[in-house]
């Protein structure tokens, strides 16, 4: 009681003559902290730090904000201005401290000569004859306190330096509340991000297992047609599923901003055959009828084979979902050149039109967001996220393109149209063999790592069925000794595992210039652009997705002695 009433300065303030205030000066500090806002929360609480210092002339200017520490509270010193500017980060006990007694009070405090009785306060070669603090809250709820301290016995504060600073507290309330909550939601994303993806991981884990054990199964049960209808509907399960998660792990890209495209010299027709290979399931369960036209003469483009594969199937996957059974879904092909003459360059236009169920005109505007749902048929059990078409817009607009929908309304079916800005026709297409991509690849030997027994087993049988020669291993240490003993022409490495990983793994194998002649695989159930670079980096010729594609792995086995840098399926 006797240190606050020897503390207490209202008399001494009410004593004091106030200086005529300056609101040029406060105006043009508020309007330069209203910008500050938009940037990180530490520079913001400089900014007022060094505001208060400059409006009331100080000596040193901070804002210290209360940390709980236990069943107790604390001061940090988050931003400090002036003479004291390097005790920045500083922590005060509550009852330590002046602002313990400002929040107490709930109203500005002037401590005179507060070093005599705040031990905290006395800093080496610094005087403090005189501090000024005013509490910051936000909603009803104390945050900490806003300061400012003389260092010079000439410099007074007054009323008018209570009413500025009164006034930047006020202002720092409201400005954290604001940044707490902007900074909370990125944090918030980020964390949700960083859920999906691991989500994406943790599915497709046990997804690799069940797919090949599947795929292996239909092999042995060959004789038997019943056991492979059934066994075909869960593979066709399982596919779906995989696309699903595909879906999530897109949908968390595409809000990050993280979705990207490869441009390559390719061909349209390609791709288009890659989209329907995809989704000719669909097709085929519903007994609908495909239509293609304008892919007679070859269509070569600048644009991402697999990304535009994704899109492709996206819209025709939606077309045979929302198409009754036996319907037909239309996918017409022409190209708009910009040089008539020359053919050089132009725009691939892309319409698919079904006669579905058509879409109600008050769901079109929205059904290129994300996580949009069209009212089409809610109790559709396969009627997807409301991903798909948000992603497919966006990898059109990476191509430079644009995607639309029409529909007349439920009932009339819809169309989609795609403009693609992709087209060069002054470079040779090389045809593609599918021939020889959908033939059984020679037999290869081939080792498999991976730490999951259930994988390990399942794949490697699957493989063995197809008749290559396998060995396997579930550890990194012995995956780097039996490559140097049986020379294997593909490894197959799961990258996650414990001790030595898979990347670990694949630059021991590259240390040893006697084993490039090993391909090396690596599979993992991460999906994301710096997933596959880092493989890449460790010394991987490519970079599957699990569940493992067999007709991706055909193609890189069928593939192997032409590859250079290797690439990422």
């Amino acid at each position: 009681m006797e240190r606050n009433r020897a503390l207490d300065g209202r008399d001494e303030l009410s004593s004091r003559p106030a200086r005529p205030p300056d609101h040029a000066a406060e105006n043009s500090a508020l309007v330069h902290l209203a910008a500050v806002q938009t940037g990180p929360r530490e520079n913001l609480l400089e900014e007022i730090a060094r505001s208060a210092l400059a409006l009331c002339d100080a000596g040193s200017a901070g804002i210290s904000l209360v940390e709980s520490v236990g069943d107790s509270s604390q001061f940090r010193w988050f931003a400090v201005a002036g003479l004291c500017a390097e005790l920045r980060g500083k922590t005060t006990a509550w009852d330590e401290c002046p602002c313990g007694i400002t929040l107490q009070a709930g109203e500005p405090q002037l401590f005179v000569r507060p070093q005599d009785w705040f031990p905290s306060l006395r800093f080496p070669g610094v005087s403090v004859p005189e501090g000024l603090v005013v509490p910051i809250a936000a909603d009803g709820k104390q945050l900490g306190a806003l300061w400012v301290m003389s260092h010079n016995p000439s410099r007074r504060f007054d009323r008018e330096d209570v009413r500025l600073l009164s006034n930047l507290a006020v202002f720092a309330g409201a400005a954290l509340t604001v940044v707490n909550e902007r900074d909370n939601g990125i944090a918030n994303d980020q964390r949700h991000g960083e859920f999906i993806a691991m989500l994406g991981h943790e599915l497709r884990n046990p997804m690799a297992p069940i797919d090949s054990a599947i795929g292996a199964a239909k092999k042995l049960c060959a004789d038997n047609a019943k056991a492979v209808e059934v066994l075909t509907v869960a593979q066709r399960q399982v596919r779906h599923l995989r696309a699903l998660v595909d879906d999530l792990l897109d949908a968390a890209r595409l809000k990050h901003g993280k979705l990207a495209i490869r441009h390559s010299d390719t061909s349209f027709n390609d791709i288009t055959f890659d989209a329907v290979t995809t989704v000719r399931h669909h097709f085929d369960s519903r007994r609908h009828t495909l239509k293609i036209s304008g892919l007679d003469a070859p269509i070569p483009v600048y644009a991402d084979h697999v990304r535009l594969s994704q899109v492709l199937g996206n819209v025709l996957s939606n077309a045979a979902k929302y198409t009754p059974a036996g319907g037909t879904v239309e996918m017409t092909v022409g190209i708009e050149r910009l040089d008539e003459n020359q053919g050089a360059r132009g725009t691939v236009t892309v319409c698919v039109k079904d006669n579905g169920i058509g879409i109600d005109s008050a769901a079109q505007p929205h059904i290129f967001e994300l996580f949009a749902q069209s009212a089409r048929n809610h109790a559709r059990s396969d009627g997807g996220l409301g991903i798909g078409l948000a992603v497919a817009r966006r990898m059109v607009e990476l191509h430079g393109g644009t995607i639309s929908l029409q529909s007349e309304g439920p009932g009339t079916g819809t169309a989609v149209t795609l403009r693609l800005p992709i087209f060069r026709g002054a470079q040779t297409s090389v045809p593609r063999d599918t021939e020889r991509e959908n033939a059984m690849p020679s037999s290869v030997r081939l080792l498999l790592v991976d730490d999951n027994p259930d994988a390990l087993m399942a794949l490697g049988l699957l493989l063995e069925l197809e008749g290559h020669s396998v060995n396997t291993i579930d550890n990194g240490r012995d995956a780097i000794r039996l490559i140097s003993e049986t020379r294997p022409e593909v490894a197959i490495i799961d990258v996650g595992m414990p001790d030595v990983d898979g990347f670990d793994v694949a630059r021991a194998i590259r240390a040893d210039k006697g084993l490039s002649g090993t391909l090396l695989v690596a599979l993992t159930g991460y999906a994301a652009e710096s997933d596959k670079s880092r493989a890449l980096a460790a010394g991987f010729d490519y970079h599957l997705t699990k569940p493992m594609s067999l007709e991706k792995l055909h193609h890189i086995i069928q593939n192997r002695t032409e590859l250079g840098l290797g690439g990422i399926v």
